[in-house]
């Protein structure tokens, strides 16, 4: 019990039940009073009542009266336009009022004689009304909900607000306000909309407490915007406003004041003037606070909007001697935009620093509102029994007000979303970019147009991104070359950064990681193959060229020219490069080396055997290739052949080559060096994959090359 006194929804929904209680009380005064079943308007120009409609079951439809008939008198007392008016504080003086409230209440004693009162009429008939005791609830116009919803809805959203920041005196404020428009609103429901009179008593009554109402709210809103979003003045300065409206309404209540312009719509019309000046003087205090301002601008302007327009329509042509411009109960929606504001912008813009979650507490409280309304309603109108009227309201706010609820939610506290077509190309650009200012300036432009804020600043370099300064401020962590950045102030300080930001800027910085590595990637694989082609240039091409140039062969000089073009050709397809399968690399020497053969009309035997690997590791490949191509070579230039053996037999461990010819041979005194580059050439290179290289005598004449090539050694550079 005592942990759910102290959640966050105890004092909210206290304060619901008690303006549902004060909201039942204004109603049960409502139907108090005596029925006739009738509507009165003045005739025209403010002549004598007429009446405008009659209800079909009521008194005034069976005693014979007819709708448009003119009243000369009520129980006695001669009718007047006086008595018909919606609100008496638009009477000249103090004596007018005091006049019209005996007028109310002779009319009132006369409703509730035991015999009926007596009616007659223009046309000089007299009919007899016994009055129902009761006012029905259907007779109740749309004017008096009007009233009693506003009222209701003020006070419960100030009640929201300061039950969940009750140690904030803006809260308390507000409160306040929220309490005295509902005094304002629900006691104009009662007499505002009367069937002809309420008792001088209660009258005055209610119009005491609806003058007190609107100087209550007026006291709560120059409070709230002297101390909120900034405070202004010191906490001993905040009585005053409460002092001086205070005394103003009692000096009004007792006639020391000339009448009641001044005492009452000259008080209303000042309120509304400070509340004014507060907003200004606030809007300047702000200035260094967006946050501040944001909260201001959002709220200030909604205040000034629904109070202002209620002053203007209502209070201040009444000041002046004119005739309102709309009538007083339908006016109370002005104060609707008010507390509508305050809750669009406790989502949008921590109003008063509340979260998302005090907005959803003030979804359900309003639907345990809509229940007991609808509850109500079709147990009162539609006489329904309390066990079917309750499920069929519990069905209604199922399937309507939790689904319309939701929707609104999702509206009200989903931050603005990026640019959603278009955030991946532009994460792209960023990793692609070269590190320097301009990749820097494109990642903040991508950033200033997914969260707007109102400025971009180097933060501290955090591991994760993180919200600091309640919401105020977004950091993002350095990724690549890019600094870590501070974001301050969403959408040009209009709001502050939400977890759906963040997790928004999450999602950024693993896209722009992953882009960025994927640039890596590329890039280390470019410097990979350009070290390569290098290489291979170096080996191959510059050794062959300056052995050209230095041959005195003419016959040497080409040949070493074609296998130079030889060379260029296979750096630029890469055919030693690492994916290069060993038989798709034994079919293009096979190739290569045929095409050479065949030139100078020699006939290769080629055969490959064994179980062939999938992959070769590049400098095996490039070793075996040049070895071949050697051998094969120096049987093309010096042997005289006319028919050249290759075999190919690869084991899991070993890679054997023989290349035999059945040219000249070596000669007895060359088998183990042979002449030349060459020869020396293949045994470095297979000492280096750490094999080896043997040349010897073939058996029927000629010169035999046999290299072994470990497939699992390394060997040296």
């Amino acid at each position: 019990m005592q942990r759910w006194l102290t959640s966050p929804l105890a004092l909210p929904l206290a304060a619901l039940l008690a303006c549902l209680l004060l909201a039942a009380l204004t109603l049960t005064l409502a139907l108090a009073q005596p029925w006739l079943g009738l509507q009165l308007q003045a005739g025209p120009n403010m002549s004598a009542a007429t009446i405008r409609q009659l209800a079909p079951d009521g008194p005034a439809a069976r005693a014979g009266l007819w709708p448009g008939a003119q009243i000369s008198t009520l129980g006695g007392r001669q009718i007047t336009p006086e008595d018909l008016i919606e609100e008496p504080d638009m009477l000249p003086s103090f004596a007018a009022f005091g006049a019209f409230l005996a007028g109310q209440g002779q009319l009132a004693t006369a409703l509730r004689e035991p015999g009926g009162i007596m009616l007659a009429t223009a046309a000089g008939t007299r009919h007899r009304l016994d009055p129902a005791p009761y006012r029905p609830l259907h007779s109740l116009p749309a004017v008096f909900w009007v009233q009693l919803l506003v009222g209701v809805f003020g006070c419960c959203a100030g009640a929201w607000v300061w039950g969940l920041r009750r140690d904030g005196l803006a809260a308390g404020f507000l409160l306040l306000a929220g309490v005295g428009l509902m005094m304002s609103a629900h006691t104009a429901a009662i007499y505002s909309t009367r069937e002809v009179a309420l008792p001088a008593g209660l009258f005055r009554v209610l119009s005491g407490l609806n003058h007190l109402g609107a100087l209550v709210f007026g006291m709560g809103m120059i409070g709230l915007f002297l101390t909120y979003p900034v405070r202004l003045v010191q906490r001993r300065w905040l009585v005053l406003p409460v002092a001086v409206l205070g005394l103003w309404w009692l000096a009004n209540q007792l006639r020391w004041l000339p009448d009641p312009g001044i005492g009452f719509q000259l008080p209303v019309v000042l309120a509304l003037a400070v509340i004014a000046v507060c907003v200004a003087l606030q809007y300047r205090a702000t200035r260094p606070d967006p946050r501040a301002r944001a909260a201001l601008r959002w709220f200030g302007l909604a205040v000034l909007i629904g109070a202002g327009g209620f002053v203007i329509t209502i209070i201040l042509p009444t000041l002046l001697g004119l005739d309102a411009a709309l009538s007083q109960g339908f006016a109370f929606l002005f104060f609707l935009p008010i507390y509508g504001g305050l809750a669009l912008g406790v989502a949008r813009y921590r109003l008063f620093e509340l979260e998302d979650w005090a907005f959803r507490i003030l979804f359900y409280l309003g639907g345990m509102v809509v229940l007991v309304a609808l509850d109500a309603a079709l147990i009162t109108l539609i006489a329904m029994e309390r066990a079917p009227a309750f499920g069929l309201a519990l069905l209604a706010v199922a399937l309507v007000y939790l689904p319309m609820r939701d929707g609104l939610g999702r509206r009200l506290l989903a931050a603005p979303g990026g640019r959603v077509g278009n955030v991946f190309r532009a994460v792209t650009d960023v990793a692609l970019t070269p590190p320097g200012e301009s990749r820097v300036a494109r990642w903040q432009a991508l950033l200033d147009a997914e969260f707007d804020p109102l400025r971009i600043e180097t933060g501290a370099a955090p591991s994760r991104p993180q919200l600091t300064d309640d919401g105020a401020a977004l950091e993002l962590p350095g990724v690549d070359t890019l600094p870590p950045l501070r974001l301050v102030w969403a959408r040009h300080g209009r709001a502050l950064f939400s977890p759906a930001d963040l997790a928004r800027a999450q999602g950024l910085l693993e896209m722009l990681t992953a882009a960025a590595a994927s640039r890596h990637a590329y890039e280390t694989g470019v410097a990979e193959e350009r070290a390569r082609i290098a290489q291979d240039m170096h080996d191959n091409i510059g050794i062959q060229l300056m052995g050209a140039l230095h041959s005195a062969s003419a016959g040497r000089k080409d040949a070493l020219i074609r296998e130079t073009l030889s060379d260029l050709r296979d750096i630029i397809s890469n055919a030693n490069r690492a994916d290069l399968g060993l038989d798709e690399l034994l079919a293009d020497l096979r190739a290569t080396l045929g095409e050479h053969l065949s030139a100078a009309g020699i006939a290769l035997d080629w055969q490959a055997s064994g179980t062939m690997p999938a992959r070769l590791p590049p400098r095996l490949a490039h070793g075996m290739r040049s070895i071949l191509r050697e051998a094969v070579g120096n049987a093309l230039r010096h042997s005289g052949a006319s028919h050249v053996r290759v075999r190919v037999n690869t084991s899991p461990e070993l890679l054997t080559l023989q290349v035999e010819d059945d040219g000249r041979g070596l000669g007895t005194a060359q088998p183990a060096t042979g002449g030349g580059h060459g020869l020396p050439n293949m045994r470095t290179r297979a000492d280096g994959l750490g094999g080896s290289v043997t040349i010897t005598a073939a058996p029927g004449g000629g010169t035999r090359v046999a290299a072994r090539l470990p497939l699992n050694a390394t060997g040296t550079a």
